[in-house]
């Protein structure tokens, strides 16, 4: 099923948004201060900054990729139709989040399911009895 001409609208916000991640890419710390100066508390105190700025970027990453693919479906003709169950995903969920590949009932189905893959994926704990 093809998209009926997705608004340019949906372009543009794309686009800017896309900037906006590009823009914000790189360090979200300061890699120059020296650790060994640092007393132990404010070593943790970086640690934790930059483990925290490393996730914002791998999701800043997730989400530019997502805004590609919504980008390369606008180009194919295929933009606002659900990946799950190939019906139009409602405009008001495109303004909300023009990179959207499902309408709400299918994400929801595939957030469960991810959710599922999480709880199956973690280490299993054995408690050792005396």
């Amino acid at each position: 099923m093809k998209s009926e001409g997705a608004p340019e609208s949906y372009h543009r916000m794309l686009l800017e948004k896309r900037a906006g991640l590009l823009a914000g890419f790189g360090p979200r710390f300061d890699p120059s201060a020296r650790m060994e100066h640092l007393a132990e508390d404010d070593q943790a105190q970086m640690s934790h900054d930059e483990f925290v700025s490393l996730r914002l970027n791998s999701l800043d990453y997730l989400q530019l990729r997502l805004i590609d693919e919504a980008l390369d479906r606008l180009a194919a003709g295929d933009y606002g139709v659900c990946l799950g169950c190939d019906t139009r995903i409602p405009p008001k969920r495109l303004m909300a989040l023009p990179w959207a590949r499902y309408c709400v009932a299918c994400q929801q189905e595939v957030g469960v399911e991810r959710e599922q893959d999480l709880i199956d994926a973690r280490p299993r704990v054995t408690l050792l009895r005396r």
